[in-house]
């Protein structure tokens, strides 16, 4: 398993991954998002990462610099701050835990670039997008990489299943 920043010759793989997931169960995403215009300002500024298996691309993941959730409330952190986003994993290769790897790839990721916390949305349909921050042990991570702490962050994953921010 290979993680690694995207490149111009990822775009239209890319691409092709998050049409791929349009319609299955949990998806919010439709023909307009995500598309060409987040890969190329993603590329542009080296924030898209994919993960391949035997020479295969079968994932990826954005880091959001800025981002309209920033201004939230419920962040403790608010400065030098990034949020994942826009995680997919090849239809066909769900359900392997593969998705972890995408998750920790960003965490060291962030942590060479020494942000100070990963803010985290999901849309309340997405509950496997819950399974990467669920995991046992993942809590001591995004303790010390998150703005909220553990016990929070599940309040405030609990309150966006609910109130479907």
């Amino acid at each position: 398993m290979i993680f690694r920043k995207a490149d111009t010759r990822d775009a239209k793989t890319v691409l092709a991954l998050y049409r791929a997931v349009i319609g299955t169960p949990f998806c919010v995403w439709d023909e307009s998002y995500p598309g060409e215009e987040e890969i190329q300002n993603d590329l542009a500024s080296g924030t898209l990462y994919v993960l391949e298996r035997d020479g295969e691309v079968i994932g990826a993941i954005s880091i959001v610099p800025e981002n309209e959730t920033d201004d939230l409330d419920c962040w403790k952190v608010k400065e030098n701050a990034r949020e994942f986003a826009r995680v997919v994993v090849r239809p066909d290769c769900q359900h392997q835990g593969l998705s972890f790897y995408l998750v920790d790839g960003i965490i060291q990721e962030l942590k060479k670039q020494h942000a100070a916390a990963i803010h985290i949305a999901v849309a309340k349909r997405n509950i496997p997008a819950l399974f990467p921050l669920a995991k046992k042990g993942r809590y001591k991570i995004f303790y010390l990489f998150i703005s909220l702490t553990a016990k929070n962050m599940l309040k405030f994953i609990r309150n966006l299943i609910l109130t479907g921010v």
